[in-house]
């Protein structure tokens, strides 16, 4: 399925009243709204006070989601496309793929916070290597990627300048799970990479209930 994801990086903590049911009006589903959970590296720009995630099955649903609310934030609004086609995996780590990977119907179970991370460039070759190259460790960890980040994927819809990239990941409520991927051996060869290539800066908030969205 090819999806769209609404982004807002804002400056005050946002509130969620009332965004979910536009969403919904929208063929769309708002997965996150409130103050930054933490922040894991802080290179290309300050921090939000708030994220906002929403998804949408069309750009026409999420441009009119942002028409109907965007007078309710501040800060810097993206429109980013999601991950299509299956995650690339090594060879010699294919046995371990989870069926759920070559589809976009992620488990909810991997959808308890989110990371979103701001990039800004500074080897293109080197950043894209990977971009596409680094997700299979998110999934084996226990995350999905849904938004992979290079341009031309995404539009700055609101406020800006926006980065020369960004990409979303999900992960289980717990955050155990998503540090241990971040300092496990698996995911360090492609860290450094992704150290060489560019400067980002990480932050997470927490998921909305699945009463927020029912």
């Amino acid at each position: 399925m090819n999806e769209h994801f609404a982004i807002i990086w804002t400056d005050g903590v946002p509130a969620a009243d009332g965004l979910a049911d536009e969403a919904r009006r929208q063929d769309g589903q708002l997965l996150a709204c409130g103050a930054v959970q933490d922040v894991s590296e802080l290179d290309s720009r300050p921090a939000p006070e708030g994220l906002v995630i929403a998804r949408f099955r069309t750009v026409e649903g999420a441009n009119a989601w942002f028409d109907a609310t965007g007078d309710r934030f501040d800060g810097t609004a993206l429109l980013a496309a999601g991950a299509t086609g299956p995650v690339w995996w090594p060879s010699e780590m294919e046995p371990r793929r989870p069926e759920w990977s070559r589809s976009a119907e992620f488990p909810l179970d991997r959808l308890g916070q989110f990371v979103c991370v701001w990039a800004e460039i500074i080897d293109l070759e080197q950043f894209f290597d990977y971009s596409i190259h680094y997700r299979w460790t998110v999934e084996d960890a226990g995350g999905v990627v849904l938004v992979p980040g290079p341009k031309p994927s995404q539009v700055v819809v609101r406020g800006g300048p926006g980065p020369d990239a960004m990409a979303v990941m999900a992960w289980p409520a717990d955050t155990h799970t998503r540090h241990a991927w971040y300092e496990g051996s698996r995911y360090r060869p492609y860290r450094d990479q992704r150290h060489r290539s560019s400067r980002t800066t990480n932050v997470s908030v927490r998921a909305l209930s699945l009463d927020a969205n029912s």
